[in-house]
């Protein structure tokens, strides 16, 4: 009877860790460039699995969830596109800026230190960016949190308890010192970008979705304000808007390579 309650927790547990996962994936395909692609993959694969791991998070996730399919059934590639133009644009965009270090760093060198951390992150799991793409962009840390997440669950089932409390402890080390610190004010920046259509319903899902991510990993980021007062020259870093690496990340699929 003992080991049969073991292994319900561990399947328990492993549930919600794969529940999460799904939930990061969507986020993360909900925040690329809405090719056609990527909306029939939040279509017919993203938005069905988070609907099935919605029954396993914290209620707040499921109102902004059913809001977010509404507005993905309505929407066509082409309009996301011009919209995802008008948000965005073809460069940084400093109104609603997708990447990390344009609200954390104060200066170029500072930029350069967290880019690097992030990336000692991937590379501590075996992991690389395609070339050109930038580790702190908004999809590119939601799908790491996704093969994080992922690895937990697996680990519990087939790995034992301490591989998967070295995942935990990763993903709240990354969701305290970076997704944490910064991914709630982008949902909000989009939000005042974006009143109404499915990237307003991205937003509130992200917002929502984060704040009990943090609460769950117990982390406390810091939180910060966006700070553009050195970022005097922003032309350097464009890109055009279909084939940005800001919007893309790994193999052009939303993915990062796994070695």
């Amino acid at each position: 009877m003992t080991v049969q309650m073991i292994e319900t927790r561990k399947e328990q547990a492993a549930a919600r860790h794969f529940a999460r996962s799904a939930a990061y994936r969507l986020l993360c395909q909900a925040t690329m460039y809405p090719s056609a692609n990527v909306i029939a993959a939040l279509r017919e694969e993203d938005l069905p699995q988070a609907q099935a791991a919605a029954e396993i998070l914290d209620e707040t996730f499921s109102e902004p969830l059913a809001a977010f399919a509404k507005e993905l059934q309505n929407s066509s590639p082409d309009a996301l596109q011009s919209e995802h133009g008008r948000i965005f644009s073809h460069l940084l965009s400093l109104d609603c800026p997708p990447c990390e270090t344009v609200y954390t760093a104060r200066e170029i060198f500072e930029e350069t230190a967290q880019l690097s951390d992030i990336a000692g992150f991937f590379r501590a799991f075996g992991m690389e960016l395609a070339e050109r793409e930038r580790p702190d962009h908004i999809t590119v840390e939601l799908e790491f949190m996704h093969l994080l997440t992922s690895k937990e669950a697996v680990a519990q089932l087939h790995h034992g308890s301490a591989k998967a409390r070295l995942c935990r402890v990763v993903q709240r080390k990354f969701v305290q010192d970076h997704l944490g610190r910064w991914g709630r004010q982008f949902a909000q920046q989009l939000a005042g970008r974006a009143p109404e259509g499915l990237f307003a319903a991205t937003a509130a899902l992200l917002d929502a979705f984060l704040a009990d991510e943090i609460a769950y990993l117990r982390a406390q980021p810091e939180v910060l304000e966006v700070n553009t007062d050195w970022r005097t020259n922003v032309s350097e870093e464009g890109c055009s808007t279909a084939e940005c690496p800001l919007v893309q990340s790994g193999d052009g699929n939303g993915n990062l390579i796994q070695l």
